[in-house]
């Protein structure tokens, strides 16, 4: 692909600044990547896919498939990671990689299905889940507490940044916890998965066809897309090209295994024809194991587990705004520490037209289909080769390696990553066209304002290129 017109080496990277003893470590980044996986998606969608697939074993095959596709996503974007250890994800690999308007809408994609998507999928889910919890009145619109979850995520990461990521990653180690405690319950009940005979819905199974499978694992891969989360604060973690690639590794590997156990514990449980279609599969299961208050206890993980998600990502996205904002492609007011607060509430304001605008199925087909796209292009550009912008300043921490090429595990972790990604993601529009609206849908808006964000690009690049002239000469 050609070059672009914009300047190269003056689009290279963020400002490297020299990060702080206490910047993030690998507990921190680890948990960030559970709490981005562990959120929401795991508590819904199995009772989309069993809807879909009708079979035990079909559903449990989706969510290995999901887990191994995304511990494939993980390594190969801690290749990126080793590459360029600096926040931005998506958009500044691509920025850098492949051409501006390539990570001017992989920033749209992560600003709007990415992240205020996901969010308002974390707040409409923790909603779904505390309405068994919590006295309901009938007057209250449905979506009040969705919007009281988004309020608070906002105003935690706004008034306390740092505070809030020591507290997220305390609130997914008793997740975590919680987890392995209900997990281990499960199987005392349901006894351990060994020689269980099939089930299956009747007449469902024989219909299904390769496209159902296929949306049921787009549907699955949603809930595992926090697997990268890591590398949207790559610049504030300590050491980053160490710990951010074995934090998204650690994390993802950790968070399947649960992810296989707790969805083999649900589908066993209940009977499939109770749970297919139910958006409240947890609590459905925890009801067969242990009554009313095992209903409860699940319920209340699942708010916390949803909240936290909801949080973490509200930290995350604000990263991608700022490094946007500082290559001039946003205005200028997003800028900095106090433009990282303003990205958020950004953020929470388009989750909140989703919450009132979507439902939670319709959310989970596209933002699967347009998060995995997005993320396919991203670490394909691991196949470019490295420009000499990524070479040209070297952040402190620089080894004499970081221009080598990928290990030959990260481009083949690519190329099965990208392979599987494209291949479901087709399989699952030729099954459901209509769910790729959203993406036509981003890519109009992206092209549509490119355009002006192109030329307050260049005037940005040129305002810096001045300003480091003039420090110069000082």
């Amino acid at each position: 692909m050609k070059s672009s017109s914009l300047p190269q080496s003056s689009l290279c990277c963020l400002p490297n600044k020299s990060l702080p003893p206490n910047g993030f470590g690998l507990t921190t980044l680890t948990a960030l990547v559970m709490t981005g996986m562990i959120g929401s998606g795991v508590f819904v969608t199995s009772g989309f896919a069993v809807e879909s697939l009708g079979s035990r074993t079909l559903v449990m095959a989706a969510w290995f498939v999901g887990g191994f596709v995304a511990l494939c996503g993980a390594v190969a974007y801690g290749g990126l990671a080793r590459r360029l250890p600096k926040s931005g994800g998506e958009y500044l690999y691509l920025s850098r990689s492949l051409h501006p308007f390539c990570g001017f809408l992989a920033g749209i994609v992560s600003l709007t299905a990415g992240f205020s998507g996901g969010i308002a999928f974390a707040a409409m889910t923790c909603q779904e889940y505390a309405k068994g919890i919590l006295s309901w009145p009938a007057w209250m619109p449905s979506q009040t507490l969705a919007t009281a979850v988004l309020i608070i995520c906002c105003l935690i990461h706004v008034e306390a940044g740092r505070v809030a990521a020591r507290l997220n990653t305390c609130i997914v180690f008793l997740k975590i916890m919680t987890l392995i405690c209900f997990i281990l319950f499960g199987y005392s009940v349901v006894g351990w998965p060994s020689a269980v005979p099939e089930r299956s819905i009747q007449g469902v199974s024989m219909g299904t066809t390769v496209g159902r499978f296929a949306m049921a694992v787009v549907w699955v891969m949603f809930s595992y897309t926090g697997f990268n989360e890591a590398i949207y604060v790559a610049s504030e973690a300590r050491a980053g090209r160490r710990t951010v690639p074995r934090a998204l590794v650690l994390g993802t590997f950790l968070t399947t295994l649960l992810y296989l156990a707790i969805n083999d514990i649900f589908l066993r449980a209940a009977p499939l024809a109770e749970l297919a279609g139910q958006s409240q599969v947890a609590a459905i299961a925890a009801t067969a194991l242990g009554g009313r208050t095992a209903q409860w206890g699940m319920s209340v993980v699942i708010v916390l587990s949803t909240l936290s998600a909801a949080a973490g990502m509200t930290m995350a996205g604000s990263r991608v705004a700022v490094a946007m904002a500082e290559d001039g492609f946003l205005p200028r007011w997003l800028t900095g520490q106090s433009g990282r607060s303003r990205a958020v509430l950004v953020q929470t304001g388009l989750a909140i037209i989703l919450v009132y605008g979507t439902t939670l199925q319709d959310l989970l087909g596209t933002l699967g289909v347009t998060l995995s796209l997005c993320s396919a292009m991203t670490v394909a550009t691991l196949f470019w080769p490295q420009r000499q912008s990524f070479s040209e300043k070297q952040p402190s921490d620089a080894s004499p390696n970081d221009s080598s090429p990928p290990s030959a595990l990260v481009l083949v972790s690519a190329s099965v990553y990208c392979f599987a990604t494209l291949l479901f993601a087709g399989l699952y529009g030729w099954h459901d066209p209509w769910q790729f609206g959203g993406v036509i849908a981003i890519i109009v808006v992206a092209v549509s304002i490119w355009p002006w964000a192109r030329s307050s690009g260049v005037s940005a690049i040129n305002y810096s290129q001045h300003d480091s002239v003039e420090q110069s000469k000082k």
